[in-house]
């Protein structure tokens, strides 16, 4: 038996010690909600439930891994619990049960832009683009389609709120969503939404959603205030038999509904699950409690949401916070340059503070002030690693080795090969689609009739990766990955004038690739959850030795924390957005933003605005924040006019055997395209 009084306080020991039924821990920003579900496996593993059958369900898969190896530290048995992400495993479920819905488990993962030409390839067949030139283009088709199935609105719905220009377009988009979803089923594609949208009509069928159930006892899910409607259907589903099941989150920070996020999941998760024990965590082990007093007042003036005040664990009040007034953006960005210096030379680090934004637009003085005064820095986001053109092409070669049917990764491997065009490549990929076995294709689709002769070299060097490819063991993804690059490098550095900088992308995908069991499972990890290289880094000359400050929007920046905080542009239109001013909902959720913003800071906190902007080439006065001028807020700010400056395991395959299917090809088509609303 466990004596955890002495590592937890009262609430997380309520948290921890709860074992059957719904829970719903209310973990305030900063509370050790990690430490609490740490010690909850511990505690569930000690008391004799089988590893196995716990299923921790989180946002990251570094998290997933966070945690169970903090549990594990204590107790061995805990490494053997199951968790990932909702993608990951609705991936490996599928994977195990794929034959129920009528599917065959040799599925290929459709990553973001790879959908996106999948869905221009469906509107071109049906006509769409020559019909009329303003129809959306393919990345906007691809986000209605996404916000339709992860909000559970339809088409019309969609559009209305987000698109109202497109309005006329809903029954030529909805033919397209039918159009989609064929094309998929043909070449055995499944794209990001695919995973949670078969997943649930998986566990809608009584008969698998008992298997599944009996399988994972007890259900864990952190951060559930971001779980799409999608994600809430499939935790209620996974939990509907046994209840038990354990939701953590804060509402206060649910901050991602232009992903799809639904605040409502939190909040309606006790109408859900009935006789539901909900748990508060309020104590704060990160910031001073001069920046929880500005913190709590952000949350007393929101309306939808759960009562809470966060206490500070340590014994030192802290500095108020500084709220600062610039006559315009330039006076801004030096004022917090003099600053970020004074605290460097204070002795605190450039790395232990950061500058935080609605918008990155905001920050673009700043970084010019940075770079003048040789400040190194970093900014979150950018081009991120799996979407750059060299990594993409690597991975349609290795697409193609385990999916002869990936269309979209022929066209693009084909489509390199000097000599053949798009219409060329089109031509070979429809012929190669017509055959049943990487054999068949190397034998008959491949000759060199099909190409002219310039490219005949090109193709015959093709041939022999992927022969080379298809005999190498599949358990050694190195062998395989070294075979694509040696047959691509020549290509590369054909393709790429900056090829020399762009060759150590494919030098950490060898090492990544390394790491993994099956070619199979590196590419479904890069469509489901792939690595985060989307840091732009700026270094001055002479600064190469040190580490850069952060510029981050508040969206990036959670789940982070820094000593010193500057959080700019605190003006009506940017802080909230502009785009929300006329939704209840919205505002609210940029309310939240800035409760975020706030619990990112330990020691000192710095908001700061100007007063000066410009739209359409005319001067005028900036509006503060109306999160600023809320009851109780400026009270717990020092306020100063600073007009001058001063200063995962292998998938085991063999459980479908003997499983009947549930669906026919037509039947789950229909379940897909005609999915009605949430039913409970």
């Amino acid at each position: 038996m466990l004596d955890l009084k002495d590592k937890l306080n009262p609430s997380q020991l309520s948290a921890v010690s709860a074992i059957d039924g719904p829970v719903l821990v209310i973990a305030g920003a900063g509370s050790g909600k990690t430490r609490a579900i740490e010690y909850r496996v511990l505690n569930l593993v000690t008391k004799g439930v089988r590893p196995e059958s716990i299923l921790l369900l989180t946002f990251t898969r570094k998290a997933a891994h966070e945690m169970v190896s903090r549990a594990s530290r204590h107790d061995p048995r805990c490494k053997h619990v199951d968790g990932g992400t909702f993608h990951s495993f609705a991936f490996k479920t599928l994977k195990r049960y794929s034959k129920a819905l009528g599917l065959s488990n040799q599925f290929s993962i459709l990553d973001e832009s790879d959908s996106a030409e999948a869905i221009h390839r469906c509107a071109s067949k049906l006509g769409f683009f020559e019909k009329d030139l303003k129809f959306p283009r393919k990345d906007t088709l691809q986000t209605i389609l996404s916000m339709s199935l992860n909000k559970g609105r339809s088409i019309s719905e969609i559009l209305e709120k987000e698109y109202p220009h497109f309005v006329k377009f809903a029954p030529d988009i909805q033919k397209l969503k039918k159009e989609y979803a064929s094309y998929k089923l043909a070449k055995s594609y499944l794209d990001y939404d695919d995973l949670l949208v078969y997943l649930k009509l998986l566990l809608e069928i009584d008969e698998m959603r008992k298997l599944v159930s009996s399988r994972y006892r007890y259900i864990m899910v952190d951060e559930y205030q971001d779980t799409n409607a999608l994600q809430g259907d499939i935790a209620y589903l996974l939990a509907a038999d046994h209840k038990n099941i354990m939701a953590v989150g804060d509402d206060a920070q649910s901050i991602y509904g232009f992903r799809g996020s639904s605040h409502k999941n939190i909040m309606e998760f006790p109408k859900k699950f009935k006789e539901c024990m909900i748990i508060k965590l309020e104590e704060n082990y990160r910031s001073t409690q001069t920046i929880l007093d500005v913190a709590n007042s952000v949350l007393e003036n929101m309306n939808n949401k759960y009562s809470k005040c966060l206490v500070s664990t340590r014994e030192d009040a802290g500095d108020r916070p500084k709220l600062n007034f610039f006559k315009n953006h330039y006076d801004e960005a030096e004022w917090i340059v003099d600053k970020v210096r004074q605290l460097q030379s204070e002795g605190l680090g450039l790395e232990h503070q950061a500058v935080l934004f609605r918008s990155a637009y905001v920050s673009i003085s700043l970084q010019a002030e940075l770079s003048k005064n040789g400040i190194p820095y970093q900014v979150f986001g950018g081009l991120k690693f799996y979407e750059t053109a060299h990594v993409k092409d690597i991975l349609s070669h290795l697409k193609i080795v385990m999916n002869i049917k990936d269309e979209i990764s022929w066209h693009r491997v084909l489509a390199m090969i000097e000599g053949i065009g798009p219409k060329t490549a089109d031509k070979l990929t429809e012929t190669i689609l017509g055959r049943t076995s990487l054999e068949d294709v190397l034998g008959k689709a491949l000759n060199d009739k099909c190409v002219p002769a310039r490219s005949a070299k090109g193709l015959a060097r093709l041939k022999a990766f992927l022969k080379s490819a298809k005999s190498c063991d599949e358990a050694d993804p190195g062998a395989v990955y070294d075979l694509a690059l040696d047959y691509y490098l020549p290509v590369f550095k054909e393709k790429f004038d900056d090829w020399n900088i762009r060759i150590n992308d494919l030098e950490a995908l060898r090492q990544i690739a390394s790491r993994y069991d099956a070619i199979e499972e590196l590419l479904a990890d890069f469509a489901i959850e792939p690595p985060e290289r989307g840091v732009l880094r700026v270094e001055p000359k002479g600064n190469s030795d040190e580490k850069p400050l952060t510029l981050s929007t508040i969206h990036s920046a959670k789940g982070l924390e820094w000593d010193s905080v500057f959080i700019i542009g605190l003006i009506d239109g940017v802080l909230p957005s502009s785009f929300s001013l006329d939704n209840e909902e919205e505002i609210e959720e940029e309310s939240r933003l800035f409760y975020v913003g706030i619990t990112r800071a330990k020691n000192r906190l710095f908001l700061s605005l100007n007063h000066e902007g410009t739209r359409g080439g005319i001067t005028q006065f900036n509006k503060v924040s109306r999160f600023v001028e809320m009851p109780n807020v400026q009270a717990g700010l020092e306020a100063k006019f600073a007009l001058e400056k001063d200063g995962d395991d292998g998938i085991d395959l063999d459980e479908s055997d003997g499983i009947e299917p549930f669906y026919d090809k037509e039947s789950l088509l229909n379940a897909i395209i005609n999915r009605g609303r949430p039913r409970f």
